[in-house]
């Protein structure tokens, strides 16, 4: 069976082309009906988290990391509970980054990359994240800070300080964005990291470690007692889930949309193409909303529960963004790689699936039973192919 969108030949018994990941059963416009790339049984507008950000996990292994987040979550809420705030907000602080952490050494992708150079990328934009913080907080704009903050408790009228409101939540997050850029795109430039996966997960990482350093600075007073708790239980709690899983999540995602922008599809990196600067400045659009609304939304009652929900509908905007990316630059670049060659294959089983398990043929960037994407799947298991002669 030719694929009517690339002409690789493939086996009658084929549901995506190996080559382009075109569907072969008439499925949609393209074929594949929606079928997302990384992990075929979802759908590309489909609000999943876990394989968005973590684009190289099978469902078995996304699974494992979303319950391992959904527990360890559960917990740092228990501290709140147990009135051990300052506990909450550290340990809430540093769950997501250390979880990106733990998952880009557990995939592995890159041999010739030791674990201290993806270490110094949340280091680097750590420190980065504390000087602008501190500026921001402590030394520049420490009175328009103690009026942002302030004006959040409410009082006898609503009184909105617009220079505050300005630089906290426009100026901050638009400043924020670049600082976060610095690091991923370094990377991203570098020949062994020029994929747009790879962009995307230098991104989230370095987007995840700028909210943690953030998060720190920000609540150091309430971390180290020399601000008093108080509002109630139910208010930190709201606090504590927000800083814990959607700024940092929010922080990463759009990071990780604008560099996988700069990497660009195909070989080589696009680099500072207008693409990359649109995609910038949606992440800074996404920044400068997530923080204008939950600063507005603090005025209303229930502010801190809006706020919330208010960054879960960006957080889902940004993640569907980020996944439609990706599925369309694997599938643009694999078409491409298809037109350079079209080898007849159909035979010349190599190597398995990691996702459904059935055979890869020579040379394949999909699996021709789920249609996954060859290349978003673990590193040993990438090299695994390689050595069989599969995935590329």
């Amino acid at each position: 069976m030719d694929c009517p969108r690339c002409g690789t030949a493939n086996p009658e018994a084929a549901r995506f082309c190996h080559r382009c990941g075109d569907g072969l059963r008439g499925e949609g416009r393209t074929g594949r009906g929606g079928s997302f790339a990384i992990q075929s049984a979802e759908n590309v507008t489909q609000f999943a988290l876990i394989s968005t950000i973590m684009p190289h996990t099978n469902r078995r292994v996304a699974d494992t990391y979303r319950w391992a987040l959904i527990v360890t979550a559960a917990a740092i809420l228990g501290l709140v509970a147990f009135g051990l705030v300052p506990a909450a907000i550290v340990a809430g602080a540093v769950l997501v980054p250390i979880t990106y952490l733990i998952y880009l050494y557990d995939v592995n992708l890159w041999e010739d990359a030791p674990v201290p150079l993806v270490v110094g990328l949340f280091v680097v934009t750590g420190i980065l994240s504390v000087l602008v913080s501190l500026v921001f907080f402590r030394w520049a704009f420490l009175g328009e800070f103690a009026q942002f903050r302030g004006a959040r408790v409410g009082g006898d009228g609503v009184s909105i300080p617009i220079d505050a409101l300005l630089i906290f939540a426009v100026l901050l997050p638009i400043v924020a964005e670049v600082a976060k850029q610095i690091g991923p795109v370094f990377l991203a430039g570098r020949p062994q990291f020029d994929d747009m996966i790879d962009g995307l997960t230098f991104g989230i990482a370095a987007g995840t470690a700028y909210a943690a350093a953030e998060t720190l600075v920000v609540f150091w007073p309430v971390i180290t007692g020399d601000a008093t708790i108080g509002s109630g239980l139910s208010l930190w709690t709201t606090v504590v889930l927000n800083l814990m899983l959607i700024k940092p999540l929010i922080y990463g995602t759009a990071t990780g949309i604008a560099v996988a922008a700069y990497s660009g599809r195909g070989e080589g990196y696009d680099g500072f193409t207008p693409s990359y600067w649109a995609n910038l400045a949606f992440a800074m659009g996404a920044n400068v909303l997530y923080w204008l609304g939950n600063h507005l939304l603090s005025y209303a009652a229930f502010g801190e529960l809006l706020g919330m929900l208010w960054g879960l509908g960006i957080l889902a905007v940004l993640v569907i963004r980020a996944r439609v990316l990706l599925h369309t630059a694997l599938l643009e670049a694999a078409l491409e790689d298809a037109a350079k060659e079209h080898p007849a294959r159909g035979a010349g089983e190599m190597g398995w699936c990691p996702e459904c398990e059935m055979p890869i043929l020579s040379g394949a960037l999909f699996c021709v039973a789920c249609g996954e994407s060859l290349r978003a799947t673990t590193g040993p298991a990438r090299r695994e192919l390689r050595s069989a002669g599969g995935a590329s």
